[in-house]
């Protein structure tokens, strides 16, 4: 068989798995955003080929089918619209055309043998991050199903047949096959409770349940066994521990909250790596979030929401002097204790102005619900965009429903383009002053919004209390 054989069989056989592929968006991003040396490679040979099939093209066709040198003679068949002349104009066009769409082809070749060489790798890849995530599902299947039966179908996504999902789940789950004289005793030992799980040096923290998951990881409600007091545990999920943009930014979120000591800012104990995962410990909050009140009550009292936002925007004041912006203000990541107490959390995608943490082209960071225009459109932000999604915020707690709703490409598109209306047309008992306050804090131009959290709590500390019903 010859080499140009066998580079045939090979690319058959790469790209044998291709409809499947297409059919599961998750493995096909996987395979179409990975870089390599190879694609970075191709891209450049493409830019180039782009660059300059034109000019090769043309300078091949003066050169196959010069016309005449004689420009006195050129000039006078022209004139005299010679037939001969108007033949070969007429074929270098056509050969000019040949060449640039051959070599355009070329390139698009190349480019799909590269892509489809290049699908095996992503594959697998994906089967990897299956596995992982399926393991991450077991592991709390017994805490959290709810949990557990969503990292299941994100890993049967990351699959082409559902008996690869069957597979490893037999792999993960697969215990030593017992001596048959020990059936018996291996089978009662079997029905007792399973161990509790320990992590952290000494294996210090017990794990108790999980409580949530985020954008970056699982949060489990947990039992500090030296200090004996219950703790959060926050864990980076596994199929983005090899990220190492993820995990820088999962330590930004230790170091910002390390830094942070304010009362609305939920403090962080400790953090630690145990077999290549990232832990942070927090205060934990039994309160539920300022989400929840909201799905709750519906609309907020008009005193209690201007309560907590001056209190969330004095916590974000002190963050934005330790040099940190947020970046994902939300409901959500408003935590409240049984005290009635909140806290702010969550600042797992939190800039500093120091740090070296780049998100990839295209990557937005944050929740389309409550993004600055700025932050929808992957420009540079800075603390004004905290301001604007806490103005989203507030809108909600006041009218119980978002100024921008839709899919996530509908609502970033209005978020940078359309005009909100007045807080006050779902919410009659809101005053203009109260409207005016959250208008200006959702402006679109960052420079008509409040400069500082601090220009905002001095608005609404003006606020009249007899005018704004509170």
């Amino acid at each position: 068989m010859s080499i140009l054989d066998q580079q045939y069989k090979t690319l058959v056989i790469a790209a044998t798995p291709l409809p499947g592929v297409v059919r599961k968006p998750a493995i096909l991003k996987i395979w179409l955003l990975e870089l390599s040396r190879q694609r970075l490679f191709l891209l450049a040979v493409l830019i180039i080929l782009g660059l300059s099939a034109a000019p090769v093209s043309q300078s091949i066709v003066d050169y196959l089918y010069p016309l005449d040198g004689n420009s006195f003679v050129h000039a006078i068949s022209s004139l005299f619209n010679s037939s001969s002349l108007r033949e070969l104009e007429e074929l270098r066009e056509r050969r000019y055309m040949q060449l640039v769409l051959l070599f355009m082809s070329s390139g698009i070749l190349a480019a799909s043998i590269v892509l489809v060489l290049g699908l095996p790798r992503a594959i697998e890849k994906a089967r990897q991050q299956a596995s992982v995530l399926l393991k991450q599902s077991q592991s709390i299947e017994s805490v959290n199903p709810a949990l557990a039966e969503t990292l299941a179908r994100n890993a049967n996504n990351l699959v082409l047949q559902p008996e690869s999902l069957i597979e490893m789940q037999t792999e993960n789950r697969a215990e030593p096959v017992p001596e048959p004289e020990s059936l018996t005793k291996t089978k009662a030992v079997s029905l007792k409770k399973q161990p509790d799980r320990f992590v952290g040096s000494n294996q210090r923290y017990r794990i108790d349940r999980a409580l949530a998951s985020g954008g970056s990881g699982i949060v489990y409600q947990a039992q500090d066994t030296v200090l004996g007091r219950q703790v959060a545990l926050k864990e980076l999920l596994e199929d983005v521990d090899t990220d190492d943009e993820q995990a820088k930014r999962f330590k930004v979120e230790a170091r910002a909250l390390a830094l942070l000591n304010h009362v609305h800012i939920l403090p962080v104990y400790d953090l630690f790596e145990e077999k290549g995962r990232f832990w942070l410990v927090m205060e934990l909050l039994k309160g539920g979030t300022l989400e929840d009140r909201i799905t709750k009550q519906g609309v907020l009292d008009i005193g209690e929401t201007v309560g907590i936002v001056t209190g969330i925007a004095s916590g974000l004041g002190f963050a934005h002097q330790q040099g940190f912006v947020h970046r994902d203000i939300k409901p959500a990541n408003i935590l409240f204790s049984t005290d009635g107490s909140y806290r702010i959390t969550d600042f797992g995608i939190a800039k500093h102005k120091s740090t070296e943490v780049r998100t990839r082209y295209g990557l937005i960071l944050g929740s389309p619900g409550y993004m600055s225009p700025e932050q929808a459109s992957g420009e540079q932000i800075d603390l004004r965009s905290d301001i604007y999604s806490l103005g989203i915020t507030m809108y909600q707690m006041l009218t119980g429903r978002l100024p921008f709703v839709g899919d996530t490409s509908s609502v970033l598109a209005q978020h940078i383009t359309r005009q909100p209306q007045t807080p006050s047309c779902f919410n009659t008992a809101l005053t203009a002053d109260l409207d005016a306050i959250v208008l200006k804090m959702i402006e679109k131009k960052p420079d008509d919004r409040y400069q500082s959290t601090d220009e905002l709590i001095n608005a609404l500390d003006a606020l009249n209390t007899g005018q704004a019903g509170l």
